[in-house]
């Protein structure tokens, strides 16, 4: 039975050589399947090329491809404050398509009367509960399905 890591780690290889083709006189120095980048372990290419022929790394982390300076510690710290979690940016949301459908809970729905459900059911539905089975959905109409006496 052969390991699927060969076939896995020259996958990987491409997917960082394409990461780095738009740089001017590309050359693949070394790759590490598992190189340590002080916090996770990560696929790495060294790689010299660009506008002065550097020694650069490209790392994948958190499903891109990112060139690091090839120094240790810089791309250490790099990817360190690349992974420290960021503040989330409270935005105004889009306004709604036309297409979107509204659902108005007060007109358009009535509420199961089983002490343990509670569901929302459409005012047209007819029969008994479809999450927990009880034959009593009650609305702003009144009793709907079961008897009335």
């Amino acid at each position: 039975m052969e390991s699927a890591a060969p076939v896995r780690d020259e996958l990987t290889y491409e997917r960082l050589m394409e990461a780095g083709a738009h740089l001017p006189g590309l050359e693949a120095l070394a790759f590490t399947p598992d190189w340590w980048d002080g916090q996770a372990h990560a696929p790495c290419l060294v790689i010299r090329g660009g506008r002065r022929g550097r020694m650069q790394r490209i790392v994948e982390t958190g499903g891109e491809c990112v060139i690091l300076p090839f120094a240790r510690r810089t791309a250490e710290r790099w990817l360190a404050e690349r992974r420290r979690p960021r503040r989330p940016e409270l935005l105004v949301p889009d306004p709604r398509r036309p297409e979107d459908v509204v659902v108005d809970a007060s007109v358009d729905a009535v509420r199961c009367a089983s002490r343990t459900c509670g569901a929302l059911i459409p005012t047209s539905y007819v029969g008994d509960c479809p999450v927990c089975g009880g034959d009593w959905v009650v609305g702003g109409l009144g009793l709907v399905g079961g008897t009335d006496s």
